[in-house]
């Protein structure tokens, strides 16, 4: 088995090859590290493997804390904590520094206009009821002490305020502006197809490992993990009915947010 690990490290490498394997899964690598609230991703362009590294350790960020309580000769307590990191490392086999080229719809929020005027005069409480659709005003009349239409005028004046929000223009894909450039790092882990339990632990042991690591910033989106999850795994000459498909791997692994590789 360490042979044929020892070849899909080879394998994985190739620059080249590794980013025509993992291209197919470029939106999966973007949403897995990013929040993408305010983006839509209309198409992947292309994506490009800068750099690779092999056996990579990583160590856990722990924070201990703890108390000191002394009785006499006065009453003290002292609390303390500090950071280190766990001693045994959780190993990446490859870990991949892509560029993710894309064109992407993004809102621009802003507002186009607030404009705020009085509520004039009502004579029942369902006129007032009109100017504010969202509002329940029995549930506040209730909270405010109020019962009739004479309380409500008599407690303050009452201010709508409508809010337009800034529309963007349509959105043209061919438009420079609507292109981006993302920077992913891929944690390529080498698997077993005859145990993908096996592979499900080593992606969510770095994704662990991983969580409480500072994130660089990014001009897409929000951050929010330091590593894409990718499972390589290695040929078998195991039966295909003594196994799991392909189609099967490739269903749990993306469900779980874990772009699969097959390699030959």
């Amino acid at each position: 088995m360490a042979v044929v690990q020892d070849k899909a490290l080879k394998q994985l490498t190739d620059a080249t090859a590794l980013a025509q394997a993992l291209t197919p899964h470029a939106l999966l690598l973007v949403t897995g590290t990013h929040d993408l609230e305010y983006e839509r991703v209309d198409s992947v362009k292309q994506l490009r493997v800068v750099r690779t590294a092999l056996a990579e350790p990583l160590f856990a960020p722990r924070r201990r804390q703890g108390a000191w309580n002394q009785v006499t000769p006065t009453p003290t307590r002292t609390e303390f904590c500090w950071d280190d990191e766990a001693t045994e490392p959780v190993w990446i086999d490859v870990t991949a520094e892509l560029e993710i080229d894309l064109v992407a719809e993004t809102d621009p929020g802003g507002l186009e206009s607030v404009v705020a005027r009085a509520i004039g005069a009502y004579r029942t409480l369902d006129e007032f009821r009109a100017h504010f659709t969202y509002l329940d005003l029995d549930a506040f009349m209730a909270t405010h002490g109020l019962t009739t239409v004479e309380d409500l005028r008599e407690a303050g004046e009452y201010l709508r305020t409508e809010v337009r929000l800034r529309r963007p223009p349509p959105f043209d894909p061919d438009d420079p502006g609507n292109a981006r450039t993302v920077a992913v790092t891929a944690a390529v882990l080498v698997s077993d197809p005859t145990d993908v339990k096996a592979a499900l632990r080593a992606a969510g042991l770095v994704a662990a490992a991983s969580r409480d690591r500072p994130l660089p910033p990014s001009t897409f989106g929000v951050r929010t993990a330091p590593y894409a999850l990718v499972a390589a795994f290695t040929p078998h000459p195991q039966a295909a009915n003594q196994a799991l498909s392909k189609p099967e791997i490739t269903t749990l692994l993306t469900g779980a947010g874990i772009a699969p590789l097959f390699l030959t």
